[in-house]
């Protein structure tokens, strides 16, 4: 293949007199050709940021050729290249009868090409008519720039303690502990992944649970992820589940955002310094403690993606409140063309201790994106005592939105006999832009009593005689909608209504809010019910004001809220942030019930470069609180090991050889450590991550080369973030020829390997960065190549400045 030469207009030299400079006894020899094109680009190859019609691509080695003697040097792309940028090389006829080392003129083949490189800031810019480019969806990330990270050991840890006292006055203690342990190994692309979790509770009680165990690697050929060990199925079709086996499901992560298709939000008040408990199938997949008032937990991570959450919210003085937070996840329609798989087979897994619990099972399911805006999806669920299957068809009905359908059929063999059912679901969903609503409906209807899923139908094998029956659904119907009102803010409002045959009781859980601001002031307004066919309706109705206090960081609120007590609670909360890195939180509220009298509350974060530290202590009538957590993470590498954050899944080492204290934009208490790493907790698998050193803590003698990183990480990799540095010595160097004069304006200085360190500027004054604390310099000018050495040597007076001065001799 040939390569292409690029250029840009052909710049016109500026012409210096150098006369004017020998004016008055100066320098008679004087080199100014390096600056007749501005900066000057040398040939040789260099690592840039290449940018496609305004996107950036990621880093590469481009090399830079010379044309004409004293012009700078042109970029020269071949057609690899160009095609791996996005070029449709049929564009480029000529490029097929091209020798491979002739450079072809780009814009000369595409008028309307350009192409413009930044010296400065590294960027090579195309800009390419869209008629020439590959035709691939927005957002696109080529396969071949996925790096799968290096070989790295993973640990990362949670731990709360509380201390729980009732009665100040020899009243009982009790002390409550969560641990949540993660350990991790990658090798090549697979991950090897082990969690646990161990819980003491009030009464001393201790509870120890394995929470997975597994290895996982992706298949990109098949767009997807291979896992065996501890798992969850996906969802989509059937009621998700854990278990323990093995899977191979598609992955919409690899595919760009404009073709993906929900984590659900939970939502609560907290009347004290709460700990909010989440769990799924029993297991405890979400814990952590919050501030009085109203809170948000949006980075759920839940074991699987269908299957209710149980909301529990501990309060500090012994109060329990529980939900039940509706989840399943809708089977989306597919893009033409497009497949969605799993197949997933093993042992039935549960937090539960009981072999009745542990049926083997076989799923398999598949969706097609059809012609015609249809979507085939089916599959079957095969277990000990069980069978299933399922056939739907989906449809966008463009304006009026989209709509699916589907009809499952289910048999169960149990102790109590044979048991057989339909379930009819109806999906709809609509966003109408002009009035920025989206709404989701989904509903459910049963055609007889024996209808199970396969976690129900397992769950029942379990139940004694003297426990509550079996409710047997009949009905279901969930619906969620956004309203956004403008400068007046937002409206979101979720209802799920469950009957059952047989009964009267039902389950219905709402929840309603609107949230805004006018000017600096925002506001909520939350309302919350929750009842079962067995226990009293739970309602809740708050309303919370907020407003920014200056440039303080800080922020006050005022909130009220009455519960199904009937008693009414307000709050008045003081919370912020503050230190240079903004890594402090704080918070203090003073709350009043109708009962309860007075209470207080006070909670401190710090997040720092080798964990996160939280605090906190509530107050009040007959009880009290103090709650400690520590969290935190290490990653084991080959040059030794690096304390962070917690982790995330999908992870970046940062190494800036001897740069310690360096921070890292937009990663709040992320910094280098004595040895020049840092850990970026959290990264967006197969999606370019952007990398920035802030270069606020640089030290005296560290000069960053490369201040910014594009990774694109597979999930669950350690990818490394190597930033190039030179440490040395910031020098300002007056220097002269043997006889004392200045040496030339515009002569250029190296090192003892030739690397070009820096210019002469008047009066012989040159600035050189990365300087050795003693060692030899060569400086060159003229057009006969004139050329002389300076020796230097730091002196230990001068260490302490930021730039040392010295005045050397040329010889």
């Amino acid at each position: 293949m040939g390569a292409v030469l690029v250029h840009a207009a052909e710049p016109v030299a500026t012409v210096f007199n150098e006369a004017f400079l020998e004016l008055g006894g100066g320098p008679a020899d004087v080199d100014l050709s390096m600056f007749a094109f501005g900066s000057r680009v040398l040939a040789g190859e260099y690592r840039v940021d290449v940018l496609r019609n305004d996107i950036l691509l990621g880093r590469f080695t481009v090399r830079f050729v010379e044309r004409e003697a004293g012009s700078d040097a042109r970029p020269c792309l071949s057609a690899e290249q160009l095609g791996e940028w996005g070029l449709n090389l049929a564009a480029l006829p000529a490029v097929s009868t091209t020798l491979q080392e002739t450079c072809i003129d780009l814009e000369a083949q595409l008028a309307e090409a350009r192409v413009d490189y930044d010296a400065a800031a590294q960027r090579l810019r195309l800009s390419i008519p869209q008629a020439a480019l590959s035709r691939k969806a927005r957002g696109t990330i080529d396969p071949r720039l996925w790096d799968q990270g290096m070989n790295a050991a993973l640990f990362d840890y949670q731990l709360s303690l509380a201390r729980n006292d009732e009665g100040r006055a020899g009243g009982e203690s009790s002390n409550t502990l969560f641990g949540r342990m993660h350990g991790g190994l990658n090798l090549g692309s697979w991950r090897l992944r082990q969690q646990f979790t161990y819980n003491r509770d009030r009464l001393g009680q201790r509870s120890w649970q394995d929470g997975r165990t597994y290895a996982q690697r992706d298949i990109q050929a098949l767009g997807g992820q291979l896992l065996v060990g501890d798992g969850n199925t996906l969802g989509e079709l059937f009621d998700g589940f854990q278990f323990r086996g093995v899977q191979l499901s598609s992955d919409e992560a690899m595919l760009p955002d404009s073709l993906r298709a929900y984590a659900p939000t939970v939502r609560g008040v907290a009347q004290s310094n709460a700990r909010v408990v989440v769990r799924q199938n029993g297991f405890i997949i979400y814990s952590t403690y919050v501030a009085p008032g109203q809170f948000t937990l949006d980075d759920l991570y839940p074991t699987a993606n269908g299957g209710d959450l149980e909301v529990t919210i501990l309060e500090a003085d012994g109060r329990q409140v529980r939900y039940t937070q509706a989840f399943s996840s809708v089977p989306t329609l597919l893009r033409e063309g497009r497949w969605r798989y799993e197949l997933s087979a093993g042992e039935y897994r549960t937090g539960y201790e009981d072999e009745r619990l542990r049926p083997y099972f076989f799923q398999g399911t598949l969706a097609r994106g059809l012609s015609g805006d249809f979507s085939l999806y089916g599959g079957v669920l095969l277990g000990q005592g069980y069978q299933a299957g399922l056939l739907g068809v989906g449809k966008n009905m463009l304006g009026f939105g989209a709509l699916s359908l589907d009809l499952s059929d289910a048999r169960t063999r149990s102790d109590q006999g044979h048991l057989s059912g339909q379930s009819l679901r109806l999906l709809y969903a609509k966003t109408l832009e002009r009035t920025d609503t989206t709404f989701r409906v989904a509903g459910y209807r049963y055609s007889t009593p024996g209808f199970r899923s396969f976690p129900e139908a397992v769950q029942m094998q379990a139940l004694e005689s003297n426990e509550l029956p079996f409710l047997d659904r009949r009905s279901e119907l969930q619906v969620d909608l956004s309203q956004s009102m403008g400068r007046w803010g937002a409206l979101f409002f979720s209802a799920r209504q469950q009957r059952y045959w047989g009964s009267g009781g039902q389950e219905r859980f709402v929840q309603l809010g609107v949230s805004g601001s006018y000017r600096q002031l925002s506001y909520n307004l939350y309302y919350n019910q929750y009842r079962t066919p067995f226990a009293a309706q739970e309602r809740q109705l708050m309303l919370s004001l907020s407003i920014p206090l200056g440039s303080s960081g800080a922020s006050g609120m005022y909130s009220v809220s009455r519960g199904s007590d009937q008693r009414l609670y307000q709050q008045a909360s003081l919370f912020g942030n503050t230190l240079d890195d903004r890594n402090l939180d704080y918070g203090v509220t003073v709350d009043r019930s109708d009962e309860q009298g007075s209470r207080g509350s006070l909670n401190l974060g710090y997040r720092g470069r080798y964990g996160r530290v939280d605090l906190g202590h509530s107050q009040g009538e007959g009880y009290e609180q103090t709650n400690l957590g520590l969290s935190g993470g290490m990653v084991a590498h080959a040059d030794g090991l690096t304390l962070s954050q917690p982790l995330g899944e999908t992870i970046a080492l940062v190494r800036i050889p001897d740069a310690e204290g360096l921070a890292l934009q937009s990663q709040v208490g992320v910094r280098t450590d004595g040895s020049g790493y840092a850990v970026v907790p959290s990264l967006t698998p197969y999606r370019s991550n952007r990398l920035a050193l802030s270069l606020s803590g640089l030290g005296g003698n560290v000069e960053v080369l490369t201040a910014v990183q594009e990774v694109v990480p597979t999930r669950g990799a350690v990818v490394l973030a190597p930033f190039e540095a030179r440490s040395g010595y910031r020098l300002m160097l007056q220097l002269s020829d043997a006889q004392g004069e200045p040496l030339p304006f515009g002569a250029r200085i190296a090192d003892t390997s030739g690397q070009e360190l820096g210019l002469v500027g008047p009066e012989g004054l040159a600035y050189v960065a990365g300087a050795a604390p003693a060692g030899e310099l060569s400086v060159s000018w003229g057009a006969g190549a004139a050329s002389c050495t300076v020796a230097y040597r730091v002196s230990q007076e001068t260490l302490q400045t930021p730039i040392r001065n010295l005045k050397e001799t040329c010889r």
